[in-house]
């Protein structure tokens, strides 16, 4: 607060000052909706309440106490549950303790499901706004047309990345060789890669390189290049070729790419994929790659994509868990098709706890089994995914 005060941080598109709280009659709370829905309509931003501001220069902190703040919080944070359609994703509001008592900064984030419009009864509050630097205004219709389509070509964007990058690896055209031509490819998107420049600090490789292991293992090895960050399973720089490596893009994009799901045709290891280690794979590896995108700055909704290359005829075999103990199941599917691209899964939250987040990817796995000719996946039988992450 002080610094805002001392820098002279004027009003503007991503900033907003308010000496008091929004009253509590039906116009106060369109106000209030209009605000919110105009920064996640644009660019995202910052409400402050309990700052005073002159000609949109903040002068002096005007706190309420404690109790006060928490309960306007509570009070602000059911008026946008209720009077925004859809719902904002990532609004967060919080009673931040100053000298004095309290105030409330509101952080709204650019929504990707955007245009979000008010649904309160009463004043004609069915209206959409957006965000200049002179405030908030109804957007016209170009500029409407402009925040409907946005988020569908952001999709084709993210769409078109992974089968660009997926006809590389199935072409051999990888950062590093890898030892079979069939394999697994993830691809970790956050939708801000392709809405705006983020830079993944890689100043800072040194410290970090071990967060992103390829599947399966460790980060045995890395380099720079002209990507980013490449992490390798193999920990010898002269490898010829390595089982699986994570490709960490500038931009915060991860694809993580390995040759270990299938057998090498041995007695010992035979020619097969299977949902143990298919999907422990997945979530184990997409839950970390998450968590450290998000430490680094990466904030949500992303979206995680799985691919399935060289896999024409082979089998692909389910496992279960009966009271913690894995079981082979009689039913064998086999891929019939070369290359398998399963739907993305939107990640808009991810839980602490990753046998809660694999809940997320369970409708993913589903599909796998699907392309493999089954219903559905057997690891989740007991309610909980069954296999040990």
């Amino acid at each position: 607060m002080q610094r805002l005060i001392s820098g002279q941080a004027v009003e503007t598109r991503d900033i907003e000052y308010k000496r008091e709280t929004y009253g509590k009659a039906d116009k106060d709370h369109g106000e209030f909706l209009a605000d919110i829905s105009s920064f996640a309509n644009t660019s995202g931003g910052d409400i402050v309440i309990g700052m005073d501001a002159q000609s949109g220069l903040p002068t002096e902190v005007s706190p309420m106490t404690m109790d006060e703040a928490d309960s306007e919080k509570l009070r602000l944070e059911s008026i946008a549950r209720s009077g925004l359609q859809p719902r904002i994703f990532g609004l967060d509001f919080r009673a931040v303790p100053v000298s004095g008592g309290a105030v409330i900064i509101i952080r709204i984030p650019r929504s990707y499901n955007a245009p979000h419009r008010l649904v309160r009864q009463g004043s004609g509050h069915h209206r959409f706004f957006a965000r200049s630097s002179a405030g908030k205004y109804e957007p016209n219709v170009d500029e409407l047309r402009g925040l409907f389509t946005r988020a569908p070509q952001l999709a084709d964007r993210i769409r078109d990345f992974r089968l660009d990058r997926v006809a590389k690896i199935a072409a051999g055209d990888t950062p590093t060789n890898l030892q079979e031509k069939d394999a697994i490819a993830i691809h970790i998107v956050p939708f801000a890669a392709f809405d705006k420049k983020l830079s993944v600090p890689l100043s800072n490789v040194f410290q970090f390189f071990q967060k992103f292991p390829p599947l399966g293992g460790t980060a045995n090895n890395f380099r720079m290049n002209i990507d980013g960050l490449l992490t390798l399973s193999n920990s010898k720089p002269d490898a010829a070729s390595q089982r699986a490596y994570v490709q960490v893009f500038r931009s915060g994009i991860v694809e993580a790419v390995s040759s270990i799901l299938l057998g090498d045709g041995t007695r010992e290891r035979p020619r097969r994929a299977t949902s143990l280690q298919t999907e422990r794979y997945i979530v184990g590896g997409t839950h970390d790659y998450l968590s450290q995108l998000i430490e680094l700055g990466c904030d949500p909704p992303f979206a995680v994509l799985v691919s399935l290359i060289g896999v024409k005829g082979i089998p692909y075999t389910f496992t279960s868990t009966i009271q913690g103990v894995v079981e082979w199941d009689q039913v064998t599917g086999i891929f019939d098709r070369d290359h398998l691209h399963f739907s993305e899964t939107i990640i808009e939250a991810l839980p602490p706890d990753p046998y809660v987040y694999a809940n997320q990817l369970r409708p993913l796995f589903d599909e796998i089994a699907n392309a493999a000719g089954r219903h559905a996946t057997v690891s989740f039988e007991s309610g909980r995914f069954g296999y040990r992450i």
